[in-house]
């Protein structure tokens, strides 16, 4: 066997060729490539999935041989969608567990997997209120009343100034403390512990996206009947027994589909959309 082919076959078994932490010009550039490529070749299939190959190619370039780097490549291709700037507390953790495992090899990667997709829906839930529910409107808001007396374009220029200036710190604070905990995550807690941890992330998540829904789904109806000559809203009466049971009916009657009879987003969503649109013809919404 010639040296040629000895170092092929070598090439071929999946292995770390670094021994050195990530230097802290690595660490920020894979961050700035986290925030310029987290949602690129989004679709429906893997939402925002595609994106994480391409942003951790560089590491897995440094730290595998040819093998190792192809195999870590598709291993990330998974479904994956949350709230990108608070998101960027998984991709700290999930890249602080790729160092460890590079390293020293005491990672498993079904355990970084199983971090990645289980943390993204409450993260999701986190981001979504703070950022999208939260702070978007409000600076949009301030900014607004800028623009809408004067028609200064100084309300937009400061719009971008303030979501951006309040954001990147934001997300690389959370980045940042993600791969301080996932370089140690072995450290600092057993297997049952990362459970704990997750399972209490995933019950705040779910806690804030059930009074997002309960505040933002809220489906009206224009069905009335004559009462002692006077007109009565049957929207009035329900609220009346149970405030806001209509959205409620109409969450878990999507989860139902979604859950038991296994129907798409993407089906849920247009199919709500032509329901929407003939009750709105016949008079009902």
């Amino acid at each position: 066997m010639n040296i040629e082919t000895k170092n092929r076959e070598e090439n071929l078994i999946s292995q770390p060729i670094r021994k050195e932490q990530l230097t802290k010009n690595e660490f920020n550039r894979l961050f700035v490539r986290y925030q310029a490529n987290g949602a690129i070749g989004f679709e429906n299939v893997h939402y925002q999935g595609k994106s994480w190959p391409w942003i951790l190619k560089p590491f897995f370039r440094a730290f595998y041989n040819d093998a190792g780097y192809r195999e870590n490549m598709v291993r990330h291709f998974d479904l994956y969608n949350t709230e990108p700037m608070t998101g960027a507390a998984i991709f700290g953790i999930v890249l602080g567990l790729e160092e460890r495992r590079a390293l020293k090899e005491d990672v498993d990667d079904e355990m970084i997997r199983s971090l990645k997709v289980g943390l993204q829906g409450p993260i999701a839930g986190i981001g979504d209120s703070l950022v999208q529910a939260t702070l978007i409107p409000i600076l949009i808001t301030l900014t607004l009343s800028i623009s809408s007396t004067t028609g200064s374009i100084w309300g937009p220029i400061l719009y971008i100034i303030l979501l951006c200036g309040i954001l990147f710190p934001y997300s690389y604070f959370l980045y940042k403390r993600g791969y301080l905990m996932g370089s140690k995550a072995l450290d600092l807690l057993a297997d049952s512990g990362i459970s704990k941890v997750t399972k209490a992330i995933s019950i705040f998540g779910l806690t804030l996206i059930g009074a997002m829904a309960a505040q933002r789904v809220v489906p009206k109806i224009a069905v009335s009947f004559m009462s002692d000559g006077q007109p009565v809203m049957l929207q009035d009466i329900l609220n009346n027994l149970f405030p806001n049971i209509l959205g409620l009916a109409l969450i878990i009657g999507l989860y139902f589909l979604m859950k038991t009879k296994k129907v798409n987003t993407t089906a849920l969503i247009y199919g709500m959309m032509v329901v929407v649109i003939i009750l709105s013809i016949i008079g009902i919404v």
